[in-house]
């Protein structure tokens, strides 16, 4: 039940499960795993109104997945509209992710299940995504943050700094409010 898209790769030991798609054009580097009803390479969400009529933008670029990556069931990985999503080498991606077109996340990522990354968002190497987050589009998640689980992250944040709360900030700085 896999399906590959024409023009589709798949590098040395990489097990793709049930109803994985791998879109057109699209890469998967070596030794990785996507699980079930993984969607790498979907149309991401653009669309622009003209004249109280709504067009979709074609969507002609692909992903790219590097080696060592963990994709998890029900994950949805959109293309690029023009250039490529990438995906970092040894990044590990929970159940029920959504990754954004147009988005970089860097090597040596995690981000647990139920997360909703928006379009065009930079998640820089080392960086932890806890479960239930929700980053909107355009942000940079710098190296090694930390954004603990139901938080909304809404600016963009600082290298190796804890963040939590909707909308996120520094950890430190959200106990002193909750403590208030």
């Amino acid at each position: 039940g896999v399906v590959l898209e024409p023009f589709s790769e798949v590098g040395d030991g990489t097990v793709l499960y049930p109803c994985a798609v791998l879109g057109h054009h699209c890469l998967i580097g070596k030794d990785c795993i996507v699980h079930g009803g993984a969607v790498i390479g979907a149309d991401g969400f653009g669309f622009f109104d003209q004249k109280g009529q709504r067009h979709k933008i074609p969507q002609i670029g692909n992903v790219v997945i590097g080696d060592d990556v963990e994709i998890g069931a029900s994950c949805t990985i959109d293309r690029a509209a023009i250039e490529s999503t990438t995906v970092g080498a040894f990044t590990k991606i929970d159940d029920q992710v959504h990754i954004g077109h147009n988005s970089q996340v860097g090597r040596y990522i995690y981000i647990v299940g139920n997360t909703a990354i928006g379009g065009s968002v930079v998640i820089e190497d080392g960086a932890m995504i806890s479960g239930m987050v929700i980053i909107k589009d355009h942000l940079r998640i710098a190296k090694g943050s930390i954004v603990m689980g139901m938080s909304g992250v809404a600016q963009d944040t600082e290298p190796g700094q804890a963040y939590f709360g909707t909308p996120a900030r520094p950890a430190r700085q959200m106990h002193k409010m909750n403590a208030a």
